[in-house]
């Protein structure tokens, strides 16, 4: 079974109160699917509460009507709000609002197949603007940025465990940005932009953190202005001095 998006929800609800009660059959002629997956996608639906089934025909219900005219208006908020009627839904947004998981991780924490975290993922995707991919973990980026100091801490902790190793034969003092970056993004959940913004702040406050870029023969330049954007943390590096 593969995951559905949204648009696909949609379309069976859409579909099941303009016939105001469909067969699978039915669902299959419109959507030009095949009857299995007309089979599959009835039974989501259902499931989700969007529809009803009544011996061999279904019918949309208080709850479907509520998600169809929430995706017609544009509104994320309220599709959201119903949505979260739907426990899976839920359980995998309680969880990435709390911390950066892997998508084994969800389903061994929800008890969920890959097919149903990836579905709830894409849902997340439309319902919530701040749903990052950050390396092999997901999560739902802050809202209000972390204190300094937290940051700081955070910073120091990825840096000196990524120094412990060498990379490509060059100093392990100079660790790459991105590299940085990803993990206290997942500690912290921030978005890159987020990063960026923190690590100037840490910069002005007069924190003992270099940053440089990679010159000719791997030589390591400092910057002037000690300040990069997210488009080019691959091809600088951090060094914190003692």
């Amino acid at each position: 079974m593969r995951p559905f998006t949204l648009g696909r929800l949609v379309d069976v609800v859409r579909l099941v109160r303009a016939f105001r009660g469909v067969s699978v059959e039915d669902v299959e002629e419109a959507m030009m699917i095949n009857k299995d997956r007309a089979t599959e996608l009835l039974k989501q639906a259902e499931e989700m509460k969007l529809i009803k089934r009544d011996g061999e025909l279904y019918y949309s219900t208080g709850l479907g009507n509520a998600f169809f005219e929430a995706y017609n208006r544009g509104d994320r908020a309220k599709l959201d709000e119903v949505l979260n009627e739907y426990p899976p839904y839920f359980a995998v947004k309680s969880i990435i609002s709390q911390k950066s998981v892997s998508i084994e991780e969800l389903r061994s924490l929800t008890n969920l197949t890959e097919v149903a975290v990836e579905m709830i993922l894409r849902l997340l995707q439309y319902t919530c603007d701040n749903l990052c991919f950050m390396g092999e973990k997901v999560f739902l980026s802050v809202k209000d940025l972390p204190k300094l100091n937290e940051f700081y801490s955070v910073l120091k902790k990825v840096y000196f465990e990524l120094s412990r190793s060498s990379q490509w034969g060059c100093s392990n003092s100079f660790i790459r940005v991105d590299k940085v970056a990803v993990l206290v993004c997942q500690e912290l959940r921030l978005t890159m932009d987020d990063f960026s913004t923190m690590l100037d702040k840490l910069i002005e406050s007069g924190a003992r953190v270099d940053l440089h870029s990679e010159g000719m023969s791997y030589a390591f330049v400092p910057f002037a202005n000690r300040r990069i954007k997210p488009s080019s943390f691959k091809r600088c590096f951090i060094c914190l001095r003692e």
